[in-house]
Formats: structure tokens, sequence, C-alpha cells
């Protein structure tokens, strides 16, 4: 007796990068000094850095980046945001609810079961830091959380913004369970 195996391969299609947008390419354009700045960073395994996400240019108000700093553990890199200061690229301060200094370190990644990100959210001038923890039966967003910190003009600074952190955290906990 003889068997065939039809073996089907699918083709996921590839995967299509989208154009850098201008912040991003003008940030790129600010490496070299970003490397100079975070050379002095401990990081076991150096990256080659990369401007992960980027709004406003040096004509606006505000200029932000997330930079890949450094890959992190099995499943995360660190990211660290900047800012412009005088056309200048520096390294963002951040702040807690009561104001004490708070570390511009976040992750990104996800494993099985844990996911990390960090993301720019431009029209609120607000950085969030959001973790998402799937059960142990696999359900997703069994736990997570949301930071958003904002831009305060006057220290020059992302400040905690619990009202909004909050809001964001039910925003980003929905998405999650629906897959998104």
């Amino acid at each position: 007796m003889t068997y065939f195996c039809l073996v089907l391969i699918a083709q996921t299609p590839a995967r299509v990068k989208k154009p850098d947008s201008p912040s991003v390419v003008e940030w790129k354009a600010m490496l070299p000094r970003i490397e100079s700045i975070l050379e002095e960073s401990p990081c076991p395994r150096r990256p080659s850095y990369g401007v992960v996400d980027a709004f406003g240019t040096k004509g606006n108000e505000l200029s932000v980046a997330l930079v890949d700093a450094c890959q992190g553990g099995a499943y995360t890199d660190e990211i660290v945001a900047f800012r412009l200061e005088h056309g200048q690229p520096v390294l963002a301060e951040f702040r807690d609810a009561k104001g004490k200094h708070v570390a511009n370190s976040f992750l990104n990644g996800a494993s099985v079961m844990h996911s990390v990100d960090i993301k720019l959210v431009p029209e609120k001038k607000a950085i969030y830091d959001m973790s998402a923890d799937s059960d142990r039966n696999g359900r997703p967003a069994a736990k997570c959380n949301v930071k958003a910190y904002v831009w305060n003009a006057g220290s020059r600074t992302f400040d905690l913004d619990s009202q909004l952190s909050k809001s964001a955290g039910q925003e980003y906990c929905r998405r999650m369970r629906a897959g998104k």
C-alpha cells in the first residue's frame, strides 16, 4: 500500500515596513550623539542603537524619541526616552505622582505569559509604560497596567498622571483581552 503525504506550506506575507515618519528620520540623524550619551550606561550586550518611535521635530515645542538602548533578558529590550533641548538630544526625566525621580528605563517585549511595551501618545504629550500578564490558563490580560507620564513644561519632566494611567489602563486591558 502506498501513502501520499501532501504538505502545504503557508506563506506569510512579507512584513511591510512602513516608511519612517519625519520625526523618526530626524531623530535617526542624531544617533551618533545619542550613542555617545548611552555609552555611559551599563549594558551587558551592546546593541546597535535604534530609534523605535518619535514625535515632534526640532521646530516643535516638544520632540521626543524612544531609543532601543540595550538588549534585555530572554524577551525584552531596554528602551529609553530622549527629548530635544536647544536642538540637542537629552535623556528625558520622569517623576512619580509625588514628584520623586523615576528611572528612564522601560522594557519592550513579550513572552507566552507576559508582555511589556512603551508607547508615545503625541496628542496627550505622554509616554505610556504598559504591561500585561496572562493567567495560568492562557487567558490574555488577566492583569494589566499602564503608567501614563505626561509632559510638564514647567519642570521639563514627564510626570505620572494617575487619572490618565487609570483610563489608559482600562482601554489597554480591553484591547489586550480582545486580542488587538
